[in-house]
């Protein structure tokens, strides 16, 4: 990939954010003392956008949990339930009396993605006066404002509740940061303001400034995941129809999906980050997806019989493997090594289903149901299309074969966030961990907003907890 051919920089931003980042600098990409970068070039530039993205954390550790998907990444889950003041604990056993804010030292996925959003405001402040080719610069400022609306809009979700129009104006957001200066406070705003400007940064004229096609630059954003972006955002405040004509558009330029027929014939899940599905590609904490993740009970039962990963792959979802290291009967454990699933980036398949539900709540189900089918018949052996007539029985064929698809990345979460707000796909997520216990979490719980790391509250009074 591109970034192992560059130095890495990361910016030390402990009052910024209230995220202390260790700093390293070397040659052109070094940090003077007062926290400006030396980049002056339109090609220096341009190294920041050229990042392996990692959040060094995997969502079935945490998101997975609360959404009723996993039990966990390689835990025996006696063990975690034998330390009760824990948050793996809390989540586990959904128990709203765990102190979670406190527990939360620190979080790696938090302050990756404001080390992330430093280097596109870096990308975005800095360009205008950079030397070198002019004519790109539009093109490289677009896809890093994309990428720092697509950066906060991965914190708001998983740290604030559900955008609801209504509250919008008074429930919490994020520090949304546009600047690069690193000693200066950033407030945060509210959940309308925060999406106010996600959008702002997704607008139909940034995205008109992308490259019409990165080619297979899985790392670099082109026009397809500027509107893939744009719907997913959309999406998220259930504006349903303002988001399908991105969704369709994203479709339109990138239809390619990833093909599970060929595990029929070599008995292995081979699926890198390159793969053409990816509109970009962002990972977790391994390089390998789902591996080590184990499902919950209810999870491992929502495959469909002809799964070609079920039927075929050799250590794929295991039952044994599940029970081993879960100690529970019925879990499945994946181990299978040569799946990199994108983890916080976006898939073509992601977008077959966000037009799909867009098109089945604005009354296309039979519309719907054909792009569910499409993205099916890639991954189902004698694939029998799905059928309905309403609304009610489209959306729950959708919802299970796209957690499927989803398994192992946080949009099971950030779907089911969603539906919790609606009163006719609201549910309780229930636990049922064998002889150590049934838990159940209700769609209102505050569990569902995880809480800001108290590295970040320390420095930053204004981050007060959203739940």
């Amino acid at each position: 990939m591109i970034t192992k051919n560059i130095k890495s920089l990361v910016i030390a931003c402990s009052l910024c954010y209230g995220v202390a980042i260790l700093t390293a600098c070397e040659d052109q990409l070094d940090i003077t003392p007062k926290g400006k970068v030396t980049l002056a070039t339109v090609g220096e530039l341009e190294l920041l956008l050229n990042q392996e993205y990692l959040m060094g954390d995997m969502p079935a550790d945490n998101l997975g949990i609360l959404c009723g998907e996993t039990v966990g990444v390689f835990d025996q889950v006696s063990a975690v339930l034998s330390q009760t003041n824990t948050v793996k604990y809390a989540l586990m056993t959904f128990d709203e009396q765990v102190d979670r804010a406190t527990l939360t030292t620190n979080d790696v996925r938090y302050n990756n993605i404001y080390k992330y959003v430093n280097y596109m405001n870096t990308v975005i402040t800095k360009m205008p006066e950079a030397t070198g080719d002019a004519s790109r610069k539009p093109a490289l400022v677009a896809e890093a404002r994309v990428m720092r609306a697509w950066l906060h809009f991965l914190a708001v979700v998983i740290h604030a509740r559900q955008y609801d129009e209504a509250t919008a104006t008074t429930d919490g957001g994020i520090a949304y940061v546009t600047n690069t200066e690193v000693t200066e406070q950033k407030t945060k705003l509210t959940l309308e303001e925060t999406y106010r400007h996600i959008l702002d940064d997704c607008s139909d004229e940034v995205i008109a400034q992308l490259p019409a096609d990165h080619g297979d630059q899985v790392i670099r954003g082109d026009r397809a995941w500027g509107n893939a972006v744009r719907a997913m955002v959309l999406f998220q405040m259930k504006r349903y129809q303002e988001a399908l004509p991105y969704a369709q558009e994203a479709i339109r330029l990138r239809p390619q999906m990833f093909d599970h027929s060929a595990i029929k014939d070599t008995e292995e899940w081979t699926q890198d980050e390159t793969s053409e599905n990816n509109f970009l590609y962002m990972g977790g904490a391994a390089r390998v997806c789902p591996t080590m993740t184990m499902l919950t009970l209810e999870a491992g039962n929502l495959f469909e019989e002809g799964d070609y990963v079920i039927r075929y792959e050799r250590t794929g979802w295991s039952l044994d493997y599940g029970k081993m290291y879960s100690g529970i009967d019925g879990v499945r454990m994946y181990m299978g090594w040569s799946t990199q699933c994108n983890v916080y980036g976006l898939t073509s398949e992601q977008l077959h289903y966000v037009a799909a539900e867009c098109l089945i709540r604005t009354g296309k189900v039979s519309e719907g149901l054909s792009l569910v089918n499409t993205v099916r018949q890639l991954r189902i052996e004698d694939c029998q299309p799905f059928d309905a007539s309403t609304e009610q029985e489209a959306m729950q064929l959708l919802q299970r074969a796209k957690f499927v698809e989803q398994m192992g990345t946080p949009f099971n979460f950030f779907d089911r966030k969603r539906w919790n707000s609606e009163p006719a796909y609201r549910r309780d997520i229930t636990h049922r961990l064998g002889t150590l216990g049934t838990f159940t979490l209700k769609p209102e719980s505050p569990l569902w907003v995880m809480p800001f790391p108290v590295n970040a509250v320390r420095y930053n009074p204004t981050l007060t907890q959203n739940y």
